[in-house]
């Protein structure tokens, strides 16, 4: 059986969020109809594109007719979510805004995805990913090789936001299985941009300089950027802190002298690892249990023992280029295996079939409960450590989960650090916490008491150390039959690399992210990202999966056992590559558009250009772009060039034209040139810093729109972070509290379990639980 059996989605979004948002949902079953218009969606010539609309159905209607806007509202009957990522203001001018739906079709999930809030004063705003990534600040985030902003080789905004799309539409579905409404959910490219912020942007009452310390943007780039090493025959990502074989160090391993600071143990490793081939350090490093990957482009990642293995290489037949290998579904459910993948239609290729199908108006069976929040009602253990395990269940606390984090008792050197860190204000607001010794029986008993009241359990531990604490998914199912568990793995729960733990600079150098960065094609070292973003994607695959286990026991009481993987869902948001019959490189995948050396941007006229006192994003992506341009930068004549004459030409001439350009562009400031650029109807964004996040902090606008939050957290005072990553209209998303201090509601929780004063006493001077 599929999670999504019977549910019917209407897409009509374009762009990367909202086709592979809603692909998460129909290989689990649901049944998805795109919507296009006759001549099919315009950007259907976008490699990523045979990816991400796969597995549906295609409609051709013109809604701008009234025939198409009849037959439109015939699917609307029977559909249970539309989707749609137009400029706010179009669907109303449709008669097809959810205002203008909601009475007719009280049932229906109305997800938009905007490039800002809909109701913000950027709602106007041209919408190209990397406008929002310059007007945000999250270009001045990025580390580079050289000063100033980078454009991101990957549209960060749009990938986060293509999680989040199912999850705002699965957490809707499930309120409505309780209160029988419909609603209008949101998110945006811009809470996408939050959402991959989340760790690194705080602004805090006390000692903010003390929690911004550790995740400090440097030049030059810093943060796990020693680890990036070349060998004899390839780039390697070597952690040389990090293993799981007691007593072993990196030191041992390579005979080095004993008690090297991390600098000199990295200059070091350099020195050793130039003179050998990739393959045996890999072997050395993982025999002794360090985290270590091969770093390569995304298209060698296809072939990756792990990879192929969990099934996230998958064949699909496409009747247009042949046979491919794409990115598989990024989580598993025991109960709800994903379906196998069927090719992108033909526009309109189904019109006619879904047209003539009879299907009922839906009728819900609903409790009739109302609730004040989606996840409303529903508890959540958290075990996670570090960012990925607990960044997942922070998005569940933001849709009204009661969240409690589990912790040890024990001192934790690690854990300390990160607690005077934007890292842990970035991945536990809204939760409770407490600790307790899981190595004692009474301690086992307390979240045994607690599992029994629990709806999900939810960590992120290395295979086999939730078996030796007694909370592996056997175990707990035996109390609470019904339990959703998810384990958010680095690599998977079985495969050759499975025993090994790791994290997001691993599954970034795995998949591509960081060669692009870099970019490694041009000649430049592999370059990290610093959003530690796979984190982040792999937890939001773990809240879709269990979201998804969540609606198939509303419907049938049955629990099961999920999970995800750091390298899954690093590929997945990787998926405008795959692979075509040869396989051999370039000429055999779908490589997108590369970035140039300099970090600018992917071609002449979709890119950054520094000007007399910034830098300018750029975004003339429309043919009708290239003569306006030409018009503003006083170079007439380049439209005439036969250099330049089709858009295929500007991109393989692109080096001969960003030379002409970039003079240009300092002769005027960021300011002079987005407006006059804006006047003649070119896409323009001024890229902004927003110093480590605090001016977008403290924009009176975002903490009204709730995307940004104000708590008085207990050692931090008055704490400003981000908010709410996704918007319900009917059940809202929240943020109940700041993020906890270590053991903040330990005895509320205790005697929530229906413990007395005398034992809660007598377990705080054994250490079975501690408070802060």
């Amino acid at each position: 059986m599929t999670a999504l059996n019977g549910i019917r989605v209407l897409d009509l979004s374009w762009g990367i969020a909202g086709p592979a948002g809603v692909l998460l949902l129909a290989e689990h079953g649901a049944d998805v109809i795109k919507v296009e218009p006759p001549g099919g969606d315009p950007y259907r010539d976008y490699p990523g594109y045979r990816v991400w609309n796969r597995s549906r159905r295609s409609v051709a209607l013109d809604l701008k007719s009234a025939e198409g806007l009849a037959s439109f509202r015939q699917l609307l009957a029977g559909a249970d979510v539309l989707v749609e990522s137009f400029s706010p203001g179009v669907m109303a001018r449709l008669g097809l805004d959810y205002q203008s739906l909601a009475a007719d079709f009280p049932h229906l999930i109305y997800c938009a995805i905007p490039a800002y809030p809909s109701d913000s004063r950027n709602a106007s705003r041209p919408g190209w990913d990397a406008l929002v990534q310059a007007r945000s600040g999250m270009q001045y985030e990025q580390q580079a090789w050289r000063p100033g902003p980078a454009f991101l080789a990957n549209p960060l905004p749009s990938i986060a936001a293509l999680y989040m799309v199912p999850i705002a539409i699965l957490a809707a579905l499930h309120a409505r299985n309780e209160t029988g409404r419909g609603q209008r959910v949101e998110t945006s490219l811009y809470q996408g941009v939050l959402s991959f912020t989340t760790m690194l942007w705080a602004d805090v009452e006390h000692d903010q300089d003390v929690f911004q310390s550790l995740m400090t943007k440097t030049y030059p780039p810093g943060v796990h950027q020693p680890e990036v090493i070349m060998t004899a025959d390839g780039w390697i990502q070597s952690v040389a802190g990090a293993t799981q074989k007691r007593g072993t160090t990196i030191a041992d391993v390579f005979d080095l002298p004993a008690g090297l600071p991390p600098a000199q143990v990295y200059a070091e490793l350099a020195r050793i690892y130039r003179d050998r081939k990739r393959s045996e350090l890999l072997e050395l490093l993982q025999e002794n249990l360090f985290q270590t990957a091969e770093l390569q482009p995304t298209r060698d990642a296809f072939t990756h023992p792990q990879i192929v293995f969990n099934g996230m290489a998958v064949a699909v037949e496409d009747p247009e280029v042949g046979p491919t290998i794409q990115a598989g579904m990024p989580f598993s459910l025991e109960r709800n295996p994903a379906s196998t993948p069927t090719p992108r239609p033909a526009v309109g290729q189904h019109t006619a079939e879904v047209l003539a199908e009879a299907r009922a108006p839906l009728s819900l069976a609903a409790t009739g409960r109302d609730l004040r929040y989606p996840l409303e009602g529903i508890r959540v253990l958290d075990f996670g450590r570090a960012f990925a395990g607990p960044f997942g269940p922070m998005l569940m606390a933001g849709l009204g989960a009661d969240v409690i984090k589990v912790a040890t008792t024990e001192n934790d050197p690690g854990q300390a650090m990160l607690q005077t860190s934007t890292v842990l204000l970035g991945c536990e607001q809204g939760k409770r916490s407490l600790l307790v010794d899981l190595k004692t029986d009474e301690g086992r008993e307390i979240v045994h008491r607690l599992v029994a009241t629990s709806d999900v359990v939810h960590h992120n531990m290395v295979k086999g150390v939730a078996g030796r604490l007694g909370i592996d998914f056997e175990s707990l199912r035996q109390i609470k039959p019904d339990l959703i568990y998810c384990n958010t793995y680095m690599y998977g729960p079985e495969g050759p690399l499975s025993h090994l733990g790791g994290n997001d600079s691993l599954s970034q150098a795995l998949t591509g992210w960081e060669w692009d960065q870099g970019p490694a094609e041009a000649g430049n070292t592999p370059l990290y990202y610093r959003f530690g973003h796979t984190d982040t994607t792999n937890a939001m695959a773990s809240v879709v999966a269990v979201l998804m286990a969540l609606l198939h026991r509303d419907a049938t009481g049955e629990g099961q056992e999920v999970w995800t993987s750091l390298l899954n869902a690093a590929l997945y948001a990787k998926s405008d590559v795959y692979l075509t019959q040869d396989g051999t490189g370039p000429s055999g995948s779908s490589d997108p558009p590369a970035m140039n050396k300099s970090q600018t941007g992917l071609g002449a006229l979709y890119r950054l250009y520094e000007t007399a006192d910034g830098w300018l994003q750029v975004a003339g992506i429309k043919e009708e772009h290239w003569a306006s341009l030409c018009a503003v930068v006083e170079r007439p004549e380049l439209v005439s060039d036969s250099r330049f004459a089709t858009a295929a030409l500007r991109q393989a001439n692109r080096h001969e034209l960003e030379a002409l350009l970039e003079p240009v562009f300092t002769t005027l400031t960021a300011l002079q040139w987005r407006r006059k650029l804006e006047a003649a109807g070119v896409p323009a964004e001024v890229s902004i810093n927003t110093f480590d996040g605090r001016s977008a902090l403290n924009d009176e606008e975002n903490l009204r729109l709730g995307v940004v939050s104000q708590t008085q957290h207990a050692r931090a005072g008055r704490l400003r972070q981000v908010g709410q990553l996704m918007r319900f209209s009917d059940t809202p998303s929240t943020v109940l509290r700041a993020p906890f201090v270590r053991g903040e509601h330990t005895l509320e929780i205790i005697r929530g379990l229906g413990y007395e004063d005398d034992a809660i006493k007598d377990y705080l001077q054994r250490g079975i639980i501690a408070e802060s």
